[in-house]
């Protein structure tokens, strides 16, 4: 693969992510106060942690996919995890979406950049991707 074609994937993927991983980020520094909600008897936390865990399993698989994308020779993980890892992180990203898409804000569209990425690089190792799990 040429280094500029490299270089566009990479762009994309930042581009497409940024804000994304910047609400998952402040969703982990958050996370201490999740627990300590849990443990005093909040349950609507268990709805935050969950969103959290499944977005950091979902980045994980956008990552693995942008890996697989730039260096299709080195496997890193098996097509079954990275479907469920694919999946955990759309069901996170639908939410937060929906949340944002509520508030009214004209930038909101710009959460829907990592399902155009994650369809475009589903798309580039669909072959891989849809292998039957052995």
């Amino acid at each position: 693969m040429k280094k500029t074609l490299r270089a566009l994937y990479l762009l994309e993927f930042f581009v497409g992510f940024a804000p994304s991983v910047l609400i998952l980020c402040v969703g982990i520094i958050f996370s201490p106060i999740y627990f300590v909600g849990l443990f005093s008897g909040a349950p609507e936390v268990l709805l935050y942690l969950f969103l959290v865990i499944s977005g950091s399993f979902g980045f994980w698989g956008a990552i693995s996919l942008l890996t697989l994308t730039l260096h299709p020779e080195n496997e890193n993980t098996s097509p079954f995890r990275l479907r469920v890892y694919l999946l955990l992180g759309l069901l996170a990203s639908l939410i937060v979406s929906i949340f944002i898409v509520r508030i009214d804000n004209p930038w909101s569209f710009v959460f829907i950049l990592p399902f155009v990425v994650t369809t475009h690089l589903a798309y580039k190792q669909r072959y891989y991707i849809m292998q039957k799990c052995s």
